[in-house]
């Protein structure tokens, strides 16, 4: 896609930049993605993806300075990676969402639970939803960074650009302001 998307800029300038930034930083992005998305498959489309989004922005990756491009691909990557996974849990909701109710048992219940506890665990998970939703931004990408793509702390900590024991400081203010919102809403025993 991207050696196709190449033929259609007419500067032999940006053509050679970008063929140049492609070979140089192809196999090192893949990987990165593949570290995120661990498919094959989907860290290529990540990386096709990336490069178009490259060849229709290109000015933004000429002004990046030679000596930190590594980096800064690593980062757009590692983003786009993230966007990825997300669109991917989207889209398994609408998925699931859309499935007939008397054949679908939904994952926060219980087999053995009665009606009655499915209900109530169904209004737990909104209530802490809408406690999620009220953390600033920060927290709530901690949160969904640990809980909902399954990211080590390490990981996290790569993203954010600080270290692991910061990450999981995050982490336990982020826990204790969601346990907050709860108990002010009455969701949460004292």
């Amino acid at each position: 896609m991207f050696l196709l998307m190449l033929q259609m800029i007419e500067s032999e300038d940006d053509r050679a930049f970008l063929i140049d930034l492609y070979n140089q930083n192809y196999q090192l992005l893949l990987n990165e993605a593949n570290r995120f998305v661990h498919n094959p498959h989907d860290a290529e489309d990540v990386v096709q993806d990336f490069f178009a989004y490259v060849i229709t922005h290109i000015e933004r990756f000429r002004n990046v300075e030679r000596c930190t491009m590594r980096s800064f691909l690593v980062m757009c990557i590692r983003r786009k990676s993230i966007d990825t996974l997300r669109r991917r849990k989207t889209k398994h909701k609408y998925i699931v969402g859309s499935i007939d109710h008397d054949e679908f048992s939904f994952e926060y219940t219980d087999e053995n639970a009665s009606f009655e506890e499915g209900v109530l665990n169904r209004i737990a998970v909104e209530e802490l939803r809408d406690a999620f939703l009220k953390l600033p931004d920060q927290q709530q990408h901690v949160l969904e960074y640990k809980y909902l793509l399954g990211m080590t702390d390490r990981e996290i900590g790569r993203i954010l650009g600080v270290r692991s024991s910061t990450v999981r400081s995050y982490l336990a203010r982020a826990r204790k302001a969601v346990y907050q919102i709860c108990k002010e809403n009455g969701y949460a025993e004292e």
